[in-house]
């Protein structure tokens, strides 16, 4: 069995390196980088990646970006002369730390465009792109960031991106085309035509966290949180202003205090995960998102309370809300009833006994609220019951003689 491991392992040792060997761009994907490679080597994406890794296995039926097996990363790593650690950097589960806490290779993952790629072909627009930024490299190449669904704007030229042809709006697959610069559908340059300038505000919002994505740290208020968990809090709040039954009311409540669209996003379910919106409809959201976690957490407070979001609503469909989360909600949107405890209610009965001559069931009520069986263990009975209440049952049996 070990042999037959080490067998393949070998003979990709043995293969000679590629004649043209450049390196991945700062935040270069993982497929605009084998675009680049085949350029080099004057071959089409496809004829490249069908001589290396044979017919058979048709990579453009799949994600490389989302998905790259090990063994595509070993051999590109071979052929590059390049680590595979460098290589799979070029993929968006290296992002696993910063903006994830775990990665599905074979499903969807928040903050991740899909492409939904069916009979080789794209059905849903996950590959953004600034037409300027493709413009001015040296080398053209496509960012892991422009993947990411709370990315719309670029943040060096403050321009909204684009994620579809400007001619017959098909979806951008490079691998495809007769060039990566190029749209596979109508053969159109992607990078014609004018883009629309992005408020500067959500510029600067943006950018602390795409620096995140660097750092690994995001500060929201006064607290700095490790990165994922700083995003897993931004999705949410994104997530309350489109799900939900009190959507509306929280769009209509942030746009009325702060500004902002609060049109309902066009979304074919009832609840609409925010990664499946197109960029307009996202640049809409997390224009509104930006506005409410200014000054983070009196704003998102405020407008909770005016759209009536208590707690629980909040932390909908979250499986582990994070402690800094939790603690924001618990603190001011938690409607729980306070019960208060053993040493309270006998303090009020005291008080009562001292005042009054006696602590009768409604004046403790009316002092300690619902804490019932406590208060039936320190009120003063006046008179039996012929059937007493199983409240009264166990009090009266953990009552102090």
């Amino acid at each position: 069995m070990v042999s037959e491991r080490l067998t393949p392992r070998r003979r990709h040792l043995e293969l000679p390196p590629w004649p043209y060997q450049p390196k991945p761009q700062p935040d270069e994907l993982l497929s605009s980088y084998l675009c680049r490679l085949a350029a080099g080597m004057d071959l089409k994406p496809i004829t490249f990646l069908n001589t290396i890794f044979g017919s058979r296995k048709n990579l453009l039926a799949q994600d490389l970006d989302n998905y790259a097996p090990d063994r595509i990363i070993e051999r590109i790593s071979i052929g590059t002369q390049r680590s595979p650690d460098e290589i799979a950097a070029c993929t968006l589960p290296s992002l696993v730390g910063t903006l994830l806490t775990t990665h599905n290779p074979k499903g969807r993952n928040p903050w991740l465009l899909p492409t939904t790629i069916d009979n080789n072909l794209r059905h849903r627009f996950g590959l953004q792109y600034c037409a300027d930024c493709l413009t001015e490299d040296d080398r053209p190449h496509y960012r892991k960031v422009w993947r990411l669904a709370f990315v719309t704007t670029c943040t060096r030229h403050g321009k909204m991106l684009r994620d579809r042809c400007p001619e017959c709006e098909s979806p951008l697959h490079p691998h495809a085309a007769a060039t990566a610069m190029h749209c596979f559908r109508c053969g159109s340059d992607v990078r014609e035509g004018k883009q629309a300038w992005t408020r500067p505000d959500h510029v600067v919002w943006q950018s602390r966290l795409e620096r995140s994505l660097r750092t690994g740290w995001l500060q929201l208020g006064d607290e700095t949180l490790r990165s994922h968990v700083g995003f897993a809090i931004v999705r949410q709040v994104a997530t309350l202003f489109v799900n939900g039954r009190k959507a509306d009311a929280f769009r209509n409540a942030v746009a009325r205090d702060w500004d902002g669209d609060p049109v309902p996003y066009a979304k074919p379910t009832a609840r609409q995960p925010i990664e499946y919106l197109s960029i307009e409809e996202r640049h809409r959201l997390f224009d509104l998102v930006e506005r409410v976690m200014a000054g983070w957490p009196f704003r998102f407070v405020h407008s909770c309370a005016e759209a009536g979001i208590q707690r629980s609503h909040a932390i909908k469909d979250m499986r582990s809300p994070p402690f800094a989360y939790e603690t924001i909600l618990r603190s001011y949107l938690d409607s729980r009833p306070y019960y208060p405890s053993e040493p309270e209610v006998a303090a009020a009965a005291g008080w009562l006994r001292r005042t009054k001559g006696k602590a009768t069931y409604r004046d403790l009520k009316m002092i300690c609220g619902e804490s019932r069986a406590a208060i039936y263990r320190h009120m003063d009975y006046e008179r039996k019951q012929a059937r007493p209440s199983r409240w009264r049952v166990e009090a009266m049996a953990d009552a102090p003689n």
